[in-house]
């Protein structure tokens, strides 16, 4: 009896240690490649025992083989980490954790549509502009049952499109929509199909079926499956009038319809920083409220840091960083986002420095600025220091990275 009752003492208190040390869990999966990693290197981590410096909650070592029971505590909590799919992983915006899975799975030329489909969107979000849209014609060929595989290849010719002559961009325009009302007849209430159908019929010229009409019906279609995406819709309409009044209270009443919605509290943050009607503590506000929602996201932190930034708060934006960093070690985006800001505003430009030179430290995550765009915003900081031979170094990188960079105009005005 008093066996079980140590047994069960021990098991409460592992317990008690794994929700502890959720951020130490999350930590291990944001820096190592793939799930298999991360167990390895916790286990590793934790069958030698937690330190007082990282647990609040010490593990009882009376137990026997009590060092394999954390361990198996460790690989459960991992386990529940590794259980998010590649698609809730791209949701989340952890393309590269996402990267790492798909990678690590079946080839897509081994008939393996879902890998196909996954890894059209991450090589999109990496911006590679050749293989997103064959990768999703090669999904559709082999399952053409599925909705998101039509919805994804109709997203890869948009893409396709932005980058094409006009005949082309007609052609495009015609198989865009073909696609997405293909991935709708499979599934109605597909809302990322739904918002993408609304967007054709909004930009796209009424030669190729664009229809103001049929867009505002799609919103109101999006309202009845889900009222808050329903008002995020329609914020995206007064957006494209210039209502600036309507989308605002289109956005406050996403929040309302749905208040743990972490898009609705992002759409406002952010439509919070624009031009015209700013207010850094409304888009702290409701950035802060996302970060509390999903912690383990990036967009919370990265609107704190520019209405941080905006505020000119260096001490709450170097507490946020640790914060965000810790959270999210895999996506440095906050620092991008508010050395812009600095620079913008040519304020603190010695932090807005510090800021890039540690976001140049790994790669950037997907659909995030890229190397080049961040070599490029170092540069205007640098000649804004008066330091111009960094600065052409910084806008030659940035033109090597991505020959369309902006970096180019800068090195043709210092007449370089």
């Amino acid at each position: 009896m008093g066996y079980l009752r140590k047994y069960i003492g021990a098991m409460r208190a592992g317990w008690e240690w794994l929700k502890a040390n959720q951020k130490i869990i999350r930590r291990f999966q944001g820096r190592a490649r793939t799930c298999a990693d991360a167990g390895r290197s916790l286990c590793e981590w934790v069958s030698t025992g937690v330190s007082t410096r990282h647990a609040r909650v010490r593990a009882p070592r009376w137990f026997p083989g009590f060092g394999t029971l954390k361990c198996l505590l460790a690989l459960a909590a991992l386990a529940a980490a590794a259980a998010e799919t590649p698609e809730q992983l791209i949701e989340a915006g952890h393309w590269k954790r996402a990267r790492a899975l798909v990678e690590a799975g079946p080839g897509c030329v081994e008939r393996n549509p879902a890998g196909c489909f996954l890894l059209s969107q991450i090589r999109n979000a990496f911006g590679d502009r050749k293989t997103p849209l064959p990768l999703a014609e090669k999904a559709v060929s082999l399952d053409g049952h599925v909705a998101r595989f039509h919805r994804q290849l109709a997203e890869a010719l948009g893409v396709e499109a932005q980058s094409a002559n006009p005949f082309q961009q007609l052609f495009l325009a015609r198989r865009f929509k073909k696609e997405i009302q293909l991935a709708l007849g499979l599934d109605g209430r597909d809302l990322q199909a739904q918002e993408d159908l609304m967007e054709f019929y909004l930009l796209a010229p009424g030669i190729a079926g664009g229809d103001r009409g049929r867009a505002e019906e799609v919103a109101r279609g999006i309202a009845r499956i889900d009222a808050s995406r329903g008002f995020l819709a329609e914020a995206r309409l007064a957006e494209l009038d210039k209502r600036a009044d309507r989308e605002a209270a289109m956005l406050r009443q996403a929040v309302d319809a749905d208040r743990s919605s972490y898009r609705a509290r992002i759409a406002l943050a952010r439509f919070s920083l624009g031009a015209g009607h700013e207010d850094a503590d409304e888009a702290a506000r409701q950035a802060g409220e996302a970060a509390r929602i999903d912690p383990g996201r990036v967009d919370g932190y990265a609107v704190l840091a520019e209405a941080d930034a905006m505020r000119a708060d260096g001490s709450a934006l170097d507490a946020l960083m640790a914060r965000a960093t810790e959270n999210v070690p895999d996506d440095l985006a906050p620092y991008c986002r508010a050395a812009a800001k600095l620079l913008a505003a040519r304020k603190d430009l010695a932090r807005a420095r510090r800021y890039l030179e540690k976001y140049l430290s790994q790669e950037p995550e997907g659909n995030q600025p890229t190397l080049g765009e961040a070599h490029w915003k170092l540069g205007d900081v640098l000649e804004k220091l008066g330091e111009l031979p960094g600065a052409r170094t910084e806008w030659r990188e940035a033109v090597r990275l991505d020959p369309e960079s902006d970096a180019r105009g800068e090195l043709k005005r210092a007449g370089n």
